[in-house]
């Protein structure tokens, strides 16, 4: 038997024990070490979620040892992050290598079982298959955990083209806003502009090297990308934050050719919005989305954490047992600090 935290509806998650799954045939039995706690799993125990199926355990940021082993791919003792997509591989999306618009995904923590428990199944070959990533030695099972953030990060700017010289606003500096502006700063970003209305966040914004921070409740944020801009206005704006939609004054703020990544699932609040389509028409605007990432890109994650480039030990500012989960959920809806991670113990 094993421990898992299992959501069984709305507002109901409950530590159980349950049986330890079985090693799938051409797969692995992972054992859990960490964790990471999502703003998407504390959205699915408050109210839900479109790719949620109950009951379910949840976590999709997750590292661990190889604990048995069906392929020769694996062995028993390797430690590994897992990317927490599963593809068909014979659809159009995975063909174009964009396995996560997988027609037939899936996903560890959504509609499969996730990483907040004991053990893990991993299949790697047969209709859905997953993908993992061997840690090297300077990588910690805590900070692999961010392995799956900084993925989805990549994939967003990778859309955006975030390249030398390019002025780039980050609208929210939680976790993944940071991550964002580190990233772009290591492809070179010229300056760097930070929107957030949380005192912590911009400090560790203005810490991580952006130019300047702001806070939209303080201040005319639009004139103030103006003004450091003279007037020209940034080359990208990646809106890491949900509770904040694109309107025409964002579209304002964009410099001719600019590039905007709808990087955050936006609050039903302010995602119904109406655009003035001749202004990007006239500026030739790029407005993308960006949802997840792929199983390459959790690979290339690794090497961003292996390079020793970010500061990722900074990040993780609260850890926590299995049966403490509710503590890493409330931390994290509380916006007490950043990443909350499940350190997962064994008797």
């Amino acid at each position: 038997m094993m421990k898992a935290a299992v959501l069984t509806d709305t507002q109901n998650l409950e530590i159980r024990k349950i049986p330890i799954p079985a090693c799938p045939p051409n797969g692995v039995l992972v054992q859990v070490k960490a964790c990471g706690i999502c703003t998407a799993d504390v959205k699915m125990v408050a109210e839900g979620h479109r790719a949620l199926i109950y009951p379910r355990i949840l976590g999709h940021e997750i590292a661990g040892v190889i604990a048995e082993s069906r392929t020769d791919q694996y062995s028993p003792g390797e430690r590994v992050q897992i990317a927490p997509g599963l593809r068909c591989g014979n659809c159009d999306p995975c063909g174009r290598n964009a396995d996560h618009q997988c027609l037939k995904r899936e996903i560890f923590g959504f509609t499969r079982d996730g990483g907040f428990t004991n053990f893990l199944a991993v299949p790697l070959q047969g209709p859905m298959r997953g993908a993992l990533n061997r840690l090297p030695a300077t990588v910690s099972a805590e900070e692999a955990t961010l392995a799956e953030p900084i993925a989805c990060c990549l994939n967003a700017q990778y859309k955006v083209a975030v390249k030398e010289g390019d002025s780039v606003l980050i609208v929210g500096a939680g976790t993944l806003g940071l991550l964002h502006l580190l990233i772009a700063r290591l492809k070179g970003a010229g300056k760097i502009f930070v929107s957030e209305v949380h005192e912590y966040r911009r400090k560790m914004a203005r810490e991580f090297g952006a130019n300047e921070v702001f806070n939209p409740e303080n201040v005319d944020l639009f004139q103030c990308i103006m003004d450091a801009t003279h007037g020209s206005g940034v080359d990208i704006i990646i809106f890491a934050c949900s509770q904040v939609g694109i309107e025409n004054t964002f579209l304002r703020m964009s410099a001719p050719g600019g590039r905007i990544s709808v990087f955050s699932g936006i609050s039903n609040r302010f995602s119904n919005i109406r655009l003035d389509l001749n202004f990007i028409h006239y500026h030739e605007l790029t407005i993308t989305g960006a949802y997840g990432c792929t199983a390459a890109q959790n690979a290339e994650a690794i090497g961003w954490l292996a390079s020793g480039k970010l500061p990722i030990k900074r990040f993780i500012t609260q850890r926590v047992g299995l049966e403490e989960v509710a503590a890493g959920l409330e931390y994290t809806a509380g916006k007490k600090g950043l990443k909350s991670i499940i350190k997962v113990q064994y008797e």
